[in-house]
């Protein structure tokens, strides 16, 4: 019988129950004596990568979003707040991102204006960052040395490059 395997958010609602098999027998355990096993099972299931990977793009779809949000000066210093084109495009990498399994460390709005994606692996870093201009600029470097910055063309072809040079850089 198949196992419907829940979205992680599915841990912070109530217990509601789960179909097992004990031995040569099956039930439905649905009472709050099972709670707390349920819970362990909801957890466990969640802690596959795939789950832990869709929660994570599911927190920089999350991030994303609220900066459309941001005011002009949301920094206290002035800086202008990601534009509708730098969070279309910021979007599309995204879905690119979440298409090649590569999961941003972080997404946060610039102080240059637009959307930044920040990559870290050991001492492996990598950044894609998204202008309200529409421009994209990406890097990568290590703790030590000089980086190495190029410039994408926004369309697919490009930008799939973009992030196998990245995947390949944080590998090393």
């Amino acid at each position: 019988m198949p196992i419907y395997l829940p979205p992680p958010q599915a841990l912070h609602g109530p217990t509601v129950g789960i179909y097992r098999a004990i031995g040569r027998n099956d039930e439905a355990v649905t009472s709050k004596a099972y709670a707390p096993s349920l819970r362990t099972s909801l957890e466990q299931i969640c802690r596959s990568t795939f789950w832990l990977t869709k929660a994570r793009f599911a927190e920089a779809r999350q991030r994303l979003s609220a900066t459309g949000s941001l005011a002009q000066g949301w920094d206290g210093y002035g800086s202008e707040s990601p534009n509708a084109t730098a969070r279309g495009l910021a979007e599309r990498i995204l879905d690119l991102l979440e298409n090649a399994s590569l999961v941003p460390t972080r997404l946060t709005p610039t102080v240059e204006g637009g959307i930044a994606f920040s990559f870290v692996e050991g001492n492996s870093r990598a950044v894609i960052e998204i202008y309200n201009t529409g421009e994209i600029a990406a890097a990568t470097y290590f703790d030590q040395g000089e980086p190495t910055v190029w410039e994408p063309e926004p369309a697919e072809a490009p930008l799939l490059g973009c992030i196998e040079q990245i995947r390949v850089h944080l590998a090393a």
